[in-house]
């Protein structure tokens, strides 16, 4: 059986979409969001995020892990901040495990049909496309739960074009 892990980089923390890969193909099983306490240092921050997402992957013995990657935008510190997060997660991350970084717009490309597509337009997709996965991104932070969720999609988008090459 196959684990696919997605993940949503926020500057202090994570949100985690788990598939599994059963009989009927990938289901999503588990939503997680973790933050970390603001009135920390940033190093015990990133070490708490970096545990979480350990104990995230490790956890559910997982093959296959997405991350949404760093956009470097106009807000340099908040850039800064996410590429900390991104860092903390994948020195996290033991060898073994698949890990691929994926862009914002090209997982909405390839999952929501478009590469600007707006928070309503992703939650949307989810609700009709996926409605049984729509009551786990209930919550806290239900739309970074959203984002995780489609990147896993984007995954399994991914590792289904690779089974379907032939040599």
């Amino acid at each position: 059986m196959t684990t696919l892990i997605g993940i949503d980089l926020g500057v202090r923390k994570l949100a985690v979409a788990t598939f599994t890969d059963g009989d009927a193909g990938f289901s999503l099983y588990h939503t997680n969001v973790f933050e970390a306490e603001e009135n920390v240092s940033r190093h015990t921050q990133l070490r708490s995020i970096g545990m979480f997402a350990q104990s995230s992957v490790h956890g559910y013995q997982t093959d296959c892990v997405f991350v949404e990657s760093v956009i470097v935008g106009n807000n340099h510190k908040y850039s800064i901040g996410l590429a900390q997060t991104l860092g903390a997660v994948l020195a996290s991350i033991l060898p073994g495990v698949r890990v691929e970084l994926v862009d914002n717009k090209v997982w909405k490309r390839d999952v929501v049909g478009n590469g600007n597509a707006t928070k309503d337009q992703i939650s949307n997709y989810i609700d009709v496309t996926h409605p049984a996965y729509a009551p786990l991104c209930e919550g806290e932070h239900k739309q970074d739960r959203y984002d995780a969720v489609c990147i896993g999609l984007y995954g399994i988008v991914v590792l289904d074009r690779a089974r379907s090459l032939q040599l």
